[in-house]
């Protein structure tokens, strides 16, 4: 006699990188001012700056006209491309540092973690996501709304001056200099990713270390530290490390041969920074190891952090 044996077909399994994906859409959703801050600023940027245009002028002599040329249009769309990418930065700068205090401790203030937990992932993997989230879609989000913002403020400024309405002579478009602007933009965003992830992954650390107030504990312990110092030690060591971590990196990529470079409307800016400085200091990388061994140990604080 035959029997057939039924086999129930097992689910297939999930690769890491689909639950990645999957866990930084996850806090995409739950955080929308990560996505939301740069989108409104970048709107106001490109409907603002085209209003602006409408009104601008520019009154020169006929000696100076001659000498607005290729170079100037150029100087003219790389500057308004870094503008536009500094000021959606540092309004994405602001919305990480909150994020990355708050996300590990809000989930346990609302017990949410418990939900979480119970589902198969694990707490490396949920670090991960909100340090990729922070540090990579973050980052990766303004820059590509910097560029759609720019380009349709400086599509308005070249209809304007082709109508007659304003820049006359000032805007005019060159395909090589904004693409150099943007591979300009991207380094400076890689640069600044590497360089601040050690405060990220800290300042997650201290969201899943504390039992309450992470944002306090952010501000009044470098405060603290640095009063302590002012006082006891009199060292000046907290000031000199907050300044070095603050601009360390920039300072580097702005310095050749120990003199500040200096640029002008006939040197490209990303020829004349000193990138191999900058990529090769070696307090750069030494972050990047600290800012892994803070996401480690995160995790595995998470781990037993539930605070029930």
């Amino acid at each position: 006699m035959n029997t057939e044996a039924t086999a129930v077909a097992s689910p297939p399994a999930v690769s890491a990188r689909t639950t990645l994906l999957t866990l930084v859409r996850r806090e995409l959703w739950e955080h929308p001012a990560l996505w939301r801050v740069p989108l409104i600023v970048a709107g106001f940027l490109a409907v603002a700056a085209a209003l602006v245009s409408t009104r601008a002028t520019i009154d020169v002599d006929a000696g100076h006209l001659a000498q607005i040329g290729p170079g100037i249009h150029a100087m003219v769309l790389n500057v308004s491309q870094d503008a536009f990418a500094a000021v959606i930065w540092l309004f994405t700068a602001v919305v990480v540092s909150f994020y990355a205090l708050d996300c590990l401790y809000a989930e346990r203030k609302d017990r949410s973690i418990l939900f979480w937990k119970s589902l198969p992932v694990s707490d490396g993997q949920t670090v991960l996501s909100k340090f990729l989230t922070a540090m990579v879609a973050a980052p990766l989000a303004a820059f590509v709304l910097a560029t759609a913002s720019h380009l349709i403020a400086f599509a308005a400024w070249w209809l304007r001056s082709h109508l007659g309405g304003g820049l006359p002579d000032l805007v005019g478009w060159d395909t090589v200099a904004w693409l150099r602007g943007e591979l300009l933009m991207f380094l400076v965003m890689l640069l600044a990713v590497l360089w601040y992830a050690p405060l990220v992954a800290a300042a997650m650390l201290l969201s899943v270390a504390v039992k309450r107030s992470p944002v306090l504990w952010a501000f009044l312990g470098p405060l603290l530290l640095w009063v302590a110092d002012l006082l006891v030690f009199h060292t000046g060591w907290v000031a000199s490390v907050a300044k070095y971590r603050s601009s360390g990196i920039w300072d580097a990529l702005a310095t050749r041969g120990g003199h500040q470079i200096v640029i002008d409307e006939h040197t490209y800016l990303l020829h004349a920074l000193n990138w191999g400085a900058a990529f090769g200091l070696v307090d750069l990388w030494l972050g990047v190891l600290a800012a892994a061994a803070l996401v480690y140990a995160a995790a595995r604080v998470r781990r037993y952090r539930d605070d029930t």
